[in-house]
This record gives structure tokens, C-alpha cells and sequence, in this order.
């Protein structure tokens, strides 16, 4: 084999970070660099700045993101995992000059709006899922020039939603896939995080990515999210994902106060779960953490994203030898 030099080098160091799984053993393991693998073309750039660029290639518009999952026995006000993120990236947006609204569930709008006010993000709108129709979520979906979508359950093929284990869930928010059908039938850019493949997204990989559903689990209609996105990004856990993405933004924009350092990122995990969020991925409904990693880890986790923007924005990379010779000839 012949060695070939990166050519994003903070990018590729990006999403790996973003797909390294730390997951305990009641999650689903070794599925996430699998889903990454199926998504990126191998001779396309790290899916990290493919996303960057597609949004900073937009006019400054309307932004939505659409986030919290909610479950009657699990997540009752919601899981952490998904509204950090979308704060964390609803924040870099609105510091490009987007504007941003974020849609939750009316079950988790009051631990999500306690978030809110510590991150002190006047400029974002957090509006309570009260849509009373399909037709009205469209509508609503349809005024958005990017829709982003953050560990939202998604309908399989025979419309259902349903945790990882396969339970249906007939609480929450009903309209997510609608708000991002909408968006892209309207010429918006739309754009799945998600990490184990029944979130909004994944149907952009449904069919390759059967043989990774979770052991033991039996959905009708598939366990893959069905809705399909411009770009789907994996990740080990979708807040890691929206830190990557807004770690790819700043280098991009050369902006290094889009990103979040790990002491923000563990104030307002802490914020969420005192103020009633949960972690997914354990059984122990008091954990403190996101996906069933310590809360430590997670910050150590953004920490290093944002060591990693650092260094990148220093300079530009000193690349291969080959790069060199392969940019003088184009």
C-alpha cells in the first residue's frame, strides 16, 4: 500500500474524535465509524467540512434546528443528548450572522429553557413543539433556509419512531421528519446528527446500514430513521457531533470564538441534568453524564475539539511532500 497524505489534516482529526466511541455496555458498540464509513465517499473530504462549507456557502438566513427526544418512562423531560449540541451550534450560527430558532418538545422545554438562560443567548429563539397538524409543521419547516436535525428520532419506513432497544414512542414531538421533509422540498439545506442510526438522517443509508442494527432488536419497518438529508453526519454522540461541526465552522470562518471550551460544555450539562434531562445509552436514571460517559469525559471530549481549532488556526497546515507537488500541478 502507498501512504497518502491528508489534505484536511484538523478536519480528519475532527471527525475522528467525533466517531471514537467511549460507549458503555448498554449501547450499541462498534456500529458509529461503520455509519461514517458508509456516508463519506473515500475520495471525498472529511464529512466535518463538507458541512462547513455547504452552510457557510448559504446566505445569512433562517436556521432551524430540531432537536429532544422524549419518552414517558426513559426521558420524560427529555435526554441531554441533542440540545447541548444544538445550543452549542445554535450559538456559532447566530455568532455568522444566522438567524436561529430551535424547536423541542413541549415535555422538555422547561429543562432545555434552564440551558438557555445559563448559555445567555439572547439573539436564539426556543420554541415549544404546539404545531397542531402535518400541514401546519410543513408550513412551518417550509420558512427555513437551513434545517438541522440533532438526535431526532426519525419514522422507519412504516412511519414509526422507536428508541434504540426498539421501543415505540408515541410521545413528543410527531413532526421532526415533516419540519426537514418540508425545508428540502422548499430548497432548504438539511443536515441529520445522529448516533446510532434511528434518528433523522439515516435513511440516507438505511439499506447499506441493516446489518448494523443493535443485536436482539426487531423493529417493524426497519430499525433505520427513513428521512433523507443533504448531509447525514455520525457520531458517537450527537453533541459531539454539533461540537465537531462547530469546531469545522470556526476553522473555516477563522473564527476561533465559535467554539465552546469543556468547562462551558460541562456547566451546561450539568444545568440540563439538574434541571431534569437524562442520559441515554445507561439504566441509571441519576447518571451524570451524556450517553452514558461521565460528564469529565464529555468536557475532556470538547476540550480537545477546541485544542485541535486552536492549533489549526495558528497557520496554515505543513502538508506532504506529495500535496505540495499534487497543488502545483492543478
Amino acid at each position: 500500500m502507498v501512504a497518502k497524505p491528508e489534505s484536511h489534516p484538523a478536519f480528519e482529526s475532527l471527525d475522528r474524535f467525533a466517531i471514537t466511541e467511549m460507549r458503555p455496555p448498554t449501547s450499541p458498540a462498534g456500529v458509529v465509524a461503520p455509519f461514517y464509513n458508509l456516508v463519506r465517499d473515500s475520495a471525498a473530504p472529511p464529512l466535518s467540512y463538507q458541512i462547513a462549507q455547504a452552510i457557510l456557502g448559504r446566505e445569512k438566513g433562517k436556521v432551524l434546528i430540531v432537536t429532544g427526544l422524549v419518552d414517558a418512562v426513559r426521558f420524560p423531560c427529555g435526554e441531554i443528548d441533542g440540545p447541548i449540541g444544538s445550543i452549542a451550534l445554535a450559538r456559532a450560527l447566530t455568532l455568522l450572522g444566522f438567524d436561529v430558532t430551535i424547536i423541542v418538545d413541549a415535555e422538555a422545554m422547561a429543562p432545555i429553557q434552564s440551558i438557555m438562560d445559563a448559555a445567555d443567548l439572547p439573539a436564539v429563539t426556543l420554541r415549544r413543539a404546539d404545531l397542531p397538524d402535518t400541514e401546519s409543521a410543513r408550513r412551518f419547516g417550509a420558512g427555513f433556509d437551513i434545517v438541522v436535525a440533532v438526535e431526532k428520532l426519525g419514522r422507519n419506513s412504516r412511519g414509526t419512531r422507536h428508541l434504540v432497544w426498539g421501543t415505540l414512542v408515541d410521545v413528543g414531538d410527531p413532526y421532526g421528519d415533516d419540519y426537514v421533509q418540508a425545508g428540502a422540498d422548499s430548497g432548504a439545506l438539511t443536515i441529520g446528527i445522529g448516533d446510532n442510526g434511528n434518528e433523522i438522517g439515516f435513511g440516507n443509508i438505511r439499506e447499506q446500514a441493516e446489518p448494523l442494527t443493535p443485536a436482539g432488536v426487531s423493529v417493524a419497518g426497519g430499525f433505520f430513521a427513513a428521512t433523507l438529508v443533504d448531509y447525514l453526519f455520525p457520531a458517537s454522540v450527537s453533541n459531539f457531533g454539533c461540537y465537531t461541526l462547530v469546531a469545522a465552522l470556526a476553522i473555516c470562518a477563522a473564527r476561533g470564538d465559535l467554539v465552546l471550551d469543556g468547562e462551558q460544555i460541562r456547566r451546561w450539562t450539568e444545568v440540563g441534568l439538574d434541571a431534569g434531562l437524562r442520559s441515554g445509552g445507561v439504566d441509571d436514571v441519576a447518571f451524570r453524564g451524556d450517553d452514558g460517559i461521565p460528564t469529565r469525559f464529555v468536557a475532556a471530549t470538547a476540550e480537545i475539539m477546541a485544542g485541535i481549532v486552536h492549533q489549526a488556526l495558528l497557520g496554515a497546515p505543513w502538508v506532504a511532500k506529495d500535496l505540495v507537488k499534487e497543488a502545483h500541478t492543478q
